[in-house]
């Protein structure tokens, strides 16, 4: 897709938002609930977060030992890089939970420099609700998800597998290097939300059907994590492989892994990573 189309389609999407925001229904219905039971791929998502190249993830000890949501990653975490060294920095994201679905879907990656106290648009099919300030939101990412159907199964003398499986959608980021000093200086924050729709409701406005992923919080400091945290860091050596590691938050250094991969390879390999104790992963 190019920049041009993925410019439109994301002003497209921003623009209806912001109608069924100040729409007479969502003034009648307010936020509105999503029916049943918390449902990973039902009615809310998971979102992760993981180095890709030449960054550390970092997250504070609390976080880690107190982490008890479905996400393998906290959801405040601090990026550390030194934007003064690299031109190229990069974040993994990842999409969990995506169940089959006989219909084709859109998957955002959205992000807001700022957070709002209640919902700005209705989704009652969504637990999790839209945290963002969608004055100043954009779109960081935007997929098509193919229909996906299992093919006809029978059981097995070990099992039969289930006929809806989920997936895992990971795209890379490459942040803008040039603009980082400046949430640094500021101590400016990055709130993100996966969102999930089918492409029909997109094609016809319908953004009120959308389900939404937690709300995580990207912030950025320079070289190094702070102290009682806990990390996971690529970067690359002189002969320009990248090489992974894991600190826990008392600063012991866990396993390396060095390879000639691709960022996206090495960024897969990381997320099997534990934070700490193990309570949190990476």
């Amino acid at each position: 897709m190019s920049n041009t189309n993925k410019k439109a389609i994301a002003k497209k999407a921003l623009a209806g938002a912001v109608l069924l925001a100040t729409s007479p229904a969502w003034a009648k219905g307010g936020g509105g609930n999503a029916a049943g039971k918390s449902q990973l791929g039902v009615n809310n998502l998971s979102l992760d977060v993981a180095p890709g190249h030449a960054c550390a993830v970092c997250a504070d000890k609390e976080d880690v030992m107190g982490k008890s949501s479905g996400n393998l990653t906290p959801n405040n975490l601090t990026i550390a890089i030194d934007p003064f060294e690299t031109s190229y920095v990069e974040l993994v994201f990842t999409v969990r939970d995506i169940l089959a679905k006989d219909k084709n879907h859109v998957l955002f990656l959205v992000y807001s420099p700022q957070t709002s106290p209640s919902p700005q648009m209705p989704t009652p099919l969504s637990e999790n609700k839209l945290g963002l300030d969608m004055s100043a939101m954009e779109i960081l990412a935007i997929y098509n998800i193919p229909a996906q159907q299992m093919m006809v199964n029978g059981p097995t003398r070990l099992g039969a597998a289930n006929p809806a499986p989920n997936s895992a959608v990971s795209f890379s980021v490459n942040l803008d290097a040039s603009i980082l000093p400046i949430f640094m200086q500021g101590n400016e924050k990055a709130y993100l939300q996966a969102a999930f729709m089918t492409k029909s409701n997109f094609e016809a406005g319908k953004y009120d059907t959308l389900i939404l992923s937690e709300m995580d919080t990207l912030s950025f400091v320079k070289m190094t994590c702070p102290e009682n945290h806990a990390s996971v860091a690529v970067g690359t050596n002189e002969a320009g492989d990248g090489t992974m590691t894991t600190t826990d938050y008392d600063g012991k250094v866990g396993k390396t892994v060095t390879t000639s991969a691709s960022a996206e390879a090495t960024a897969e390999t990381s997320t099997t990573i534990t934070f700490g104790d193990g309570k949190g992963g990476m």
